[in-house]
Parts: structure tokens; sequence; C-alpha cells
């Protein structure tokens, strides 16, 4: 049964899975530079153009597993190196323009990046255009469309654009860390961080016999995640990893309902979200 959407998610989880079982057993800054090898073994790429780039990719996901950069507080970042298949993007003119006489499309532009050679097709000047799309919306065979970069389609408050080498970078005054740029992105070449070294960190602390017990809080949306497995066995599995219990999030409302009762009854009256 398939476990992951893609091939992306399955690497990530490579990664993830070998940089918590180097940290449990207090081996990850020993060996912090053989996992590149250990997760892209041999010498016949099956990624990228060569083994090289596909482990200089795996070492930045390495990087963001142990907790990324730490002077961005943005828990979303691009791996720059990953970054560099997809085309530029903007308008850009089909092989459906017929070189119609109108030119609608060249008399709307209002910045002179638009004109027709002797092929009589539309041609865009990407150093005068201004993406303001007014050509598109006058041609009358649809000829000119806008190319969007997956990440900048799959990010609705616009808070990605490309720097002077073609990479894709954030704005983290607009980025508010939805991750749909992380799904989207083919070459996943953005990735969230993660913060499981401080888990990892408190579990072992917590088998160690120190004075605190760690609980597992799960949405209650667990119990359709995992299609290949029972709600029993991701609970008892969470346990195993080494914490006390596993309770729902819903279980704060409770709490929070409980106490608000008590004040109620106490109070007679009481304005409450």
């Amino acid at each position: 049964m398939r476990k992951f959407d893609t091939k992306i998610q399955y690497l990530k989880y490579k990664v993830l899975r070998e940089v918590a079982r180097q940290a449990w057993n207090d081996t990850l800054y020993d060996n912090i530079l053989d996992i590149p090898k250990i997760i892209v073994p041999g010498k016949i790429p099956t990624m990228r153009c060569c083994v090289y780039k596909e482990r200089a990719i795996v070492a930045e996901r390495v990087k963001l597993a142990m907790g990324g950069n730490k002077e961005n507080p943005n828990v979303i970042e691009v791996i720059d190196v990953a970054c560099d298949e997809c085309p530029v993007g903007g308008f850009e003119v089909t092989n459906a323009c017929r070189g119609c006489l109108a030119h609608r499309c060249e008399d709307v532009c209002r910045f002179d990046a638009l004109s027709f050679y002797t092929d009589h097709v539309a041609h865009i000047d990407k150093s005068k255009c201004k993406e303001c799309g007014a050509c598109a919306k006058v041609c009358p065979y649809t000829a000119i469309v806008s190319r969007k970069r997956p990440c900048q389609n799959a990010c609705k408050i616009k808070a990605i654009s490309m720097n002077e080498n073609k990479a894709a970078i954030i704005n983290n005054d607009k980025c508010i860390s939805c991750g749909a740029c992380v799904y989207q992105c083919p070459f996943g070449a953005i990735m969230d961080k993660s913060f499981m070294l401080n888990a990892i960190d408190l579990l072992k602390k917590s088998s160690e016999g120190h004075n605190y017990k760690l609980y597992a809080v799960v949405a209650p949306s667990i119990s359709s995640q995992f299609t290949y497995a029972k709600l029993g066995q991701v609970i008892t599995g969470i346990k195993l990893l080494g914490f006390h219990t596993v309770v729902e999030a819903a279980l704060g409302a409770d709490m929070v309902a409980l106490a608000e009762s008590k004040e109620l009854a106490e109070k007679g009256f009481l304005t409450s979200s």
C-alpha cells in the first residue's frame, strides 16, 4: 500500500528517520557528514544530474531536520541548491498566436514590451514587461498565457518571488507559514523545519527518570490520516516512542469548558468565546 503522496515526501521521511535515529543514539554530530551517503548510496543518480548534487540537497535537508537556520524566524525555508529546474515564468506568447492584423496586444501594452518581428508573431521583451496581463486579456486567440512557478501559484498571499539566481525567496513579512508551497514544489526545494531534536531530547530525559511525564497531543484528524494502520496501532506506536500517553487536542477545550462552567455557576453571568 502506498504510504506517501510523492517521492519527495518519501525522501523527507528517510532524512527525518535517519536524523532521528542518529540523535537517539547520540551519534548525530559524529555521523552528520555521512547521512547524505546513507540516503544516496552508490554512484548512480536517481533524482538529479549526479549523486553529488543529490547529496548536497540531502545535506541541506539534514540541516532543516535539525531545526534549520536559527536566524530565520520562518518555519518554511528554501533549499537554494534544489531550486533550479523551474522556468522563470511570466507572460509568454504561445504557438496559438496567428499574427493577426489588429495587434490589440501591442496597442494595449503601456511599456512597449510587445512587438511584431518579420515573422508576424508577437514577442514579449522580458526586460520591459511589467506582468500586468493587459495583452493576455485582449488577445482574441488567448495566445498569451501566464506561466508561474508552482510555488508562486500555490502562494495565495504572493509571498514568493525570485532572486537574481532565479531561486525562490520567501518574504517573511507576508508569509503565514501555511505550507502550500512546500507541498506544491515539484522538486522539494521548499521545506518546513523540524523540531524533533527537541522532542527526542525531552523523550530521552523522560526515560532517564527526570521528574516529568511527556504527553503526545494529537488532533482528531489523526484517526483518518493513517490508512495503513488502525488508530489503536498508531496510539501504541506513539507510546512505544517513549511518550507517557496520548491525548486528543480537544481535551484542552474540554478543560476550559469545565472551568468556565464552574465560573458561570459561581458568578451567574459570563461573557466567553
